[in-house]
């Protein structure tokens, strides 16, 4: 990661390896290969088989149902003046914290579950960051990126 300015955004999001269109395609061909492999069973005399890959199919359309509504999430830090501004979008939720620039600190603590969590905040309010997208060097990189940017007000 460069040298973070003073107008800074950093955004982290999962890595969507596939576009909407490739989700729909993907899931099509898992259709008709269920679908082949189902009916040539079914008509050398195993019918049953019919009622599984309909359930089959009913969890392969789930899970990829379940990644597209998530597939905008992100979360994003900007630094822009005297504020640090924090972006959060989960699915249709959207939510945004502005802390003065001045008194925001940088926190990197272990958690409960074993990683380390990367938390900006001030005034006894805190707002983790990149729990999801980000690995444990990741946030420790970015976290003292951002303690060095906030040093150092440009």
């Amino acid at each position: 990661m460069s040298d973070l300015s003073s107008n800074t955004i950093i955004m982290v999001k999962q890595n969507n390896s596939l576009s909407p269109k490739g989700f729909v395609w993907l899931f099509v061909s898992i259709l008709a290969i269920i679908m082949i492999v189902a009916i040539g069973v079914s008509l050398v005399g195993a019918w049953f088989a019919l009622p599984f890959a309909g359930l089959e199919v009913l969890a392969f359309a789930s899970a990829f149902y379940h990644v597209y509504l998530h597939y905008e999430d992100h979360e994003s830090i900007t630094l822009n003046g005297d504020d640090v501004v924090i972006e959060k979008q989960h699915y249709k939720h959207q939510e945004k914290f502005t802390f003065q620039r001045y008194w925001a600190k940088v926190i990197v603590r272990n958690e409960s579950d074993g990683r380390c969590g990367l938390f900006i905040g001030s005034h006894g309010k805190e707002v983790e960051f990149g729990r999801c997208f980000m690995t444990d060097e990741q946030r420790l990189m970015i976290a003292k990126q951002l303690r060095y940017q906030l040093k150092n007000n440009d």
